[in-house]
């Protein structure tokens, strides 16, 4: 059997039932803390760390995508290299890869000299209506991501 615990100011047993020294009034051992909830189960899932609350105006803000704008002098340039560069330049990948797919059999029609008859004006339909529609393109990807360009 065990001896029954002492007070640690006063020296009289204490009884197990209380918590204060019945001789002098000082707190013999503490009270235990009241039982905590268990945490919620998570199936198997891996726990993380939940966020931190930020104070308003502090803190990371709403995520922005960052663009640059794109330059209708630059996708005329390329329309006049390549038919098709400037409308891929501008995100028309659509016409830009129908257009490189056209220019191919134009050079190689371009090899033959009944080909430049036919080739040439083919191809300077196609670098005009590519440049157009490039530099209209790039005005449009500017204006729908909010960019002024002046």
């Amino acid at each position: 059997m065990f001896p029954p615990p002492m007070c640690g100011s006063c020296g009289a047993s204490l009884q197990p039932p209380n918590t204060t020294c019945q001789v002098c009034g000082t707190a013999a051992w503490p009270t235990p803390p009241p039982p905590q909830a268990p945490p919620p189960p998570n199936y198997g899932q891996p726990t993380f760390a939940q966020p931190v609350p930020v104070a308003p105006g502090f803190g990371y803000g709403v995520p922005m995508r960052v663009v640059t704008p794109k330059s209708s002098g630059i996708a005329v340039l390329l329309s006049i290299l390549w038919l098709g560069a400037g409308n891929l330049y501008v995100n028309q990948t659509g016409l830009g890869i129908g257009l490189l797919l056209a220019n191919f059999p134009l050079w190689l029609l371009a090899v033959t000299v009944l080909g430049w008859f036919i080739a040439f004006p083919l191809w300077i339909i196609g670098v005009v209506v590519s440049t157009v529609l490039a530099a209209q393109g790039a005005k449009e990807y500017n204006m729908r991501n909010g960019i002024v360009v002046y």
